[in-house]
């Protein structure tokens, strides 16, 4: 299976975290080719990196970076990739400061984060990637002139500081960190909306699932540790989904009752993070929204709402999927 839905998540994901403190673009193009970072991010503001905000990714992002995210254990080639996409981007600040006439000097170049779920020592080793006596376990750098960080999440230390980055690991790491949110105060920052963007990812493997007999052990696994988690949810919208067929006329049991209660999440979902970008939501376009039926478009509009420029845009996008 793809890992499609999990890198959708991610930079939903830190888009969403990150977007008070700065502009954040997600599947930025790099200009001198046909290629994307997975996050740019410009801040416009002090970033905070207390325990109480972002913590360690706080810290990460105080000046302008790129974040590539992998959900698989990074390898040499990925990591010289997104080397060749840093510098790029690199020179096309510089390119623009000399059309600017400004000094190379007062130009301020961003960094490259990669973050991997694991990194072998013997990849580390061979990019010269060694820790910092300025940063905790699990962070390493190449020489100065590359302006690259690793941040390796199996290695980072279970505490509130480094949640936010746990949540991007793989198995029993991001298992235990999504329980560690769901246990903090219900007006915690971004915890409720954190838990959402899981509870989908949660809702698109579960659908990869009933598409294909075979999926992968780690998503098995994370499929389990989320049915846990969401238990009383889940329970909560199965019976929704029953009471919605029932009243429907729709005989097909349990599990297409289900299907619905997702749809409905799904449409609820959309309309909630339109509100929080754009504020008010025409009821024109969330009549729109409400009517539509199809769980493979409702999942794709779910993606693409977090990048969308304005509620024009979005509207389009519902047309042309239907044409």
């Amino acid at each position: 299976m793809t890992n499609f839905p999990y890198d959708e998540f991610a930079k939903e994901y830190l888009s969403e975290i990150c977007q008070n403190y700065g502009e954040t673009i997600s599947s930025a193009d790099v200009k001198s080719e046909r290629r994307q970072v997975d996050i740019l991010f410009t801040p416009t503001k002090e970033v905070s990196a207390s325990i109480e905000t972002l913590g360690l990714l706080g810290k990460m992002i105080q000046n302008s970076c790129l974040l590539e995210i992998y959900r698989n254990a990074i390898q040499p080639e990925q990591i010289k990739e997104c080397l060749s996409k840093l510098f790029d981007v690199q020179q096309n600040k510089i390119r623009e400061a000399k059309r600017e006439k400004v000094t190379q000097k007062s130009v301020e170049l961003p960094m490259l984060w990669i973050i991997t779920p694991t990194i072998s020592p013997e990849i580390l080793a061979s990019f010269r990637a060694i820790p910092s006596q300025e940063w905790d376990m699990g962070i390493y750098f190449l020489a100065d002139g590359l302006t690259t960080g690793i941040v390796a999440i199996h290695q980072l230390k279970v505490s509130r500081e480094t949640l936010w980055l746990r949540i991007l690991g793989r198995g029993k790491v991001q298992a235990l960190a999504v329980e560690e949110l769901q246990s903090l105060p219900e007006n915690y920052l971004y915890r409720e909306i954190v838990l959402e963007l899981i509870y989908g990812l949660w809702q698109t493997l579960q659908i990869n699932r009933q598409q294909s007999e075979n999926l992968e052990r780690e998503d098995e696994d994370i499929l389990m540790s989320l049915r846990s988690i969401f238990r009383e949810r889940l329970a909560q919208e199965k019976q929704e989904g029953i009471q919605e067929g029932i009243q429907t006329g729709i005989q097909a049991g349990i599990q297409e009752g289900i299907q619905e209660g997702i749809k409905q999440n799904l449409k609820s979902n959309i309309i909630s993070i339109l509100e929080k970008r754009f504020q008010v939501v025409p009821s024109q376009l969330i009549n729109l929204i409400n009517g539509l039926s199809d769980i493979t478009q409702l999942q794709k509009l779910h993606i693409e709402t977090i990048s969308v420029n304005s509620l024009e845009d979005f509207q389009e996008l519902i047309i042309s999927n239907d044409d």
